[in-house]
């Protein structure tokens, strides 16, 4: 078995939106870099593979956009929130316009994972990384400035100045560096391919019942099909015994809650298992340290009910890498020279993050939501005010403003 370690300015664990947009990025500018993770791609991964509409000038960028376009995706109008008493708010991306009158975002996007992931891994491929799928890390060690990444099995150990941990929620690289903090929601997300939902068309759902959400989003246009993507999120506590073992059943169980939703699931099928996903709400106590950034949902993730996930974890992806070649420009990844990744994400994110905390507060206390339902339905402009925060095209101050929240109570 050969022990020789071959040596990268950069690498990254996980190459999930986050990693491989870091990918393509750094080695672009003509850094040697290594994209690692334990998967094949195209895989399936657990997500409401919704993107929202500031996603995809990024996406443009990244050089997938094109590709992506060929495979013909669904193109999301806007959302229709269903409250637990069945009150319906519609907010239209395409009505929230600029100065001049134009509309600032016409659609969000609606791609499977299996496609998108590949399209950027191929992307990073193009740009000159070196891509190592089915490799999983065994040993993470530094010393001289240097990480050392040891894989199972028989493949060479690699060597890098900069690590960059973008694999996951779950991360292996954060965990073991001591770096990630279970938040205490415990969430599960159940994510299913369904045909035959009666009554989808161009809008992305979100359903609320019981303490519980559901998202529907097409994944093919109507006139090509009626493909969704149907995720679920429940409370590990309260649902995780009856779930256990049974997920896909479950799930089509707990469908039938949802007011909205009576009816419209007879013809349904499933037509890919049902993935889940445990503990999905997690905080990282830092997100850089010498020679190392946290990407994408290693970062820290709370909760999925916006659907910002891919969003957030290209854009943090750019983030960490106007830092990350600075510092190596400059050969300093020290960690007070990486910090300033930490405060610029933070910055980024943190008006975002409380949208999120407010809605979740929703979510759980059923009478607020239908109150909430009540105010948005019949005030149109302020639901697409909100529809164009979560679609990342209107800053949340938008939303956060005082005058704008004591509308909401009135």
């Amino acid at each position: 078995m050969s022990t020789a370690t071959q040596a990268y300015d950069v690498a990254i664990v996980g190459a999930g939106p986050a990693g491989s947009a870091s990918a393509i990025l750094l080695a672009r500018a003509g850094w040697r870099v290594a994209l690692v993770d334990r998967a094949t791609f195209p895989r399936d991964k657990p997500c409401a593979e919704y993107l929202s509409p500031a996603a995809e000038p990024l996406l443009t960028e990244l050089g997938v956009m094109d590709r992506l376009q060929a495979t013909h995706p669904a193109r999301l109008r806007g959302f229709r929130i269903f409250a637990p008493n069945g009150a319906v708010i519609q907010g239209d991306f395409a009505a929230t316009r600029d100065a001049g009158g134009w509309s600032l975002f016409e659609t969000g996007l609606a791609i499977p994972r299996l496609r998108l992931d590949a399209a950027l891994v191929e992307s990073a491929r193009a740009a000159g990384a070196e891509t190592r799928m089915n490799w999983r890390l065994a040993q993470l060690a530094r010393a001289e400035g240097v990480w050392r990444l040891t894989p199972v099995g028989e493949s060479e150990p690699i060597s890098a100045r900069l690590l960059l941990a973008a694999d996951g929620v779950h991360s292996t690289v954060a965990r073991r560096l001591g770096l990630h903090v279970t938040s205490r929601m415990r969430k599960v997300a159940l994510v299913a391919h369904m045909r035959g939902i009666a009554g989808t068309g161009e809008y992305g759902e979100m359903h609320v019942a019981g303490r519980r959400y559901v998202g529907i989003a097409p994944l093919e246009p109507p006139e090509v099909g009626d493909l969704c993507n149907v995720a679920m999120v429940v409370d590990e506590q309260r649902d995780g015994r009856a779930l256990a073992g049974r997920p896909e059943r479950f799930l089509l169980e707990a469908l039938e809650t949802f007011p909205k939703l009576h009816g419209r699931l007879d013809a349904a099928t499933v037509t890919r298992h049902t993935l889940a996903i445990s503990r999905i709400c997690v905080r990282a106590r830092r997100l850089s340290d010498e020679g190392l950034l946290l990407v994408g949902d290693a970062s820290g993730y709370y909760d999925p009910f916006t659907g910002e996930g891919i969003y957030r974890a290209l854009h943090g992806a750019q983030l960490a890498s106007a830092i990350a070649l600075e510092a190596l420009a400059k050969d300093d990844l020290s960690a007070a020279t990486l910090a300033r990744y930490d405060r610029l994400y933070r910055e980024t994110f943190k008006g975002k993050r409380l949208v999120e905390m407010i809605i979740q507060s929703a979510v759980q206390a059923p009478p607020l939501m239908n109150h909430l339902a009540r105010i948005l339905g019949r005030r149109k402009a302020m639901a697409d005010t909100v529809v164009a925060v979560t679609g990342d095209f209107l800053p949340p101050t938008a939303v956060l403003r005082p005058g704008f929240l004591l509308r909401l109570v009135l």
